[in-house]
């Protein structure tokens, strides 16, 4: 991988059998190299609606690593991480938690890909639809901790600063992730499901599908 590297639209490819769409490749993250795939917008999207979604493959646990980032220090801040070998989305305005969703599933499995959705609509009456989080195609409706964004919040993720994924790329390279991902995806404007990017085969076994 080719650390650095700069796309509007991430996205990466892995060998995930079954299904019509065939994955080719993927990305491996490997920490002690601190590659990462990194972009600063010229100009600010939609910082209330938007969706983020991956399939992932750990190749360590028990430690803190950033999937997706975007922020412009390290107390203004939006990213979706393991932590405790959960999942989660978080917020942070001036050194504080204003969005906060961990899942109680963990994700510990060294033989696993996992496909993770993480969508995003801030202008959503009902508070628990603002964040929805859905783990190989099932939405979580469990959390560990449930703060959810007041409504029409505007968060760090599509704003004009440092966007990464793989590692937190604010004053110094954080929480670096090691293992694989591939076919990732992140949508402005849009708070998409996870069946936008996948379906169950006729085994029930969630797959990849092309997105459209």
């Amino acid at each position: 991988m080719i650390p650095g590297q700069a796309q509007q639209f991430f996205e990466a490819a892995a060998a995930q059998a079954g299904g019509d769409h065939q994955v080719d490749r993927s990305l491996r993250f490997n920490s002690a190299d601190s590659a990462y795939l990194n972009r600063t917008p010229s100009s600010a999207g939609n910082r209330k609606t938007w969706t983020w979604s991956g399939w992932v493959k750990r190749c360590a646990f028990g430690v803190t690593h950033c999937l997706f980032f975007g922020g412009a220090t390290d107390s203004t801040l939006t990213r979706i991480i393991f932590g405790n070998d959960t999942l989660e989305l978080q917020n942070f305005d001036s050194s504080t938690f204003s969005v906060r969703l961990e899942t109680n599933a963990l994700f510990r499995d060294p033989a696993a890909w996992y496909h993770f959705t993480v969508a995003v609509d801030t202008t959503q009456a009902t508070a628990a639809d603002r964040v929805k989080m859905y783990v190989n195609g099932v939405e979580q409706d469990s959390y560990l901790a449930a703060t959810y964004p007041t409504q029409d919040q505007e968060l760090h993720i599509s704003n004009n600063v440092k966007h990464s994924i793989g590692l937190e790329d604010s004053s110094a390279l954080y929480y670096k992730f090691d293992g694989y991902m591939a076919e990732i995806h992140f949508i402005d404007g849009q708070q998409l499901a996870a069946s936008d990017f996948g379906n169950f085969d006729s085994n029930n076994v969630w797959q990849t599908k092309a997105y459209s």
